[in-house]
């Protein structure tokens, strides 16, 4: 059976299209893939939820919730950076952005990040104004 050749450009344009769409990804590697999953935090507050997918985040907090991308640069040192870019459909924070700083050990992971107009923290430590730390383990299936 032979296909039109108006069928065979659909075909390829179709491929085509499909690929620069996951070209647009980063890939799923390195310490981008050690956080996939579900991690839990404890604080004050109570519990929150940060669930890593691809490099979206989408984080639950007793009273607020958040989806946004996040950016990860593991060969800065001391400090690995990871960065944030909170989406329009989180009412919370729509469009913020903040460059904080990361440390994966294992079922472990230290994430700060720079409050408003802050720089990038560069110590594990919440200072109200100016940084924001959290210690996530892995939730268990």
């Amino acid at each position: 059976m032979r296909k039109s050749p108006i069928v065979v450009v659909l075909l390829i344009a179709g491929a085509a299209l499909g690929a620069s769409s996951f070209a647009d990804e980063p890939k799923v590697e390195g310490d981008l893939k050690s956080l996939q999953g579900e991690w839990v935090s404890k604080d004050s507050q109570g519990e929150s939820f940060w669930t890593f997918k691809g490099n979206h985040l989408s984080i639950k907090t007793p009273d607020r919730a958040y989806e946004i991308t996040i950016t990860l640069d593991p060969k800065q040192t001391p400090e690995k950076h990871i960065d944030f870019e909170v989406l329009d459909d989180s009412p919370n924070a729509k469009g913020t952005k903040a460059a904080g700083i990361y440390k994966l050990d294992g079922e472990e992971v230290k994430i700060a990040f720079a409050g408003p107009d802050a720089e990038r923290p560069t110590e594990y430590k919440t200072d109200p104004v100016n940084s924001f730390a959290f210690e996530l383990k892995k939730k268990k299936k």
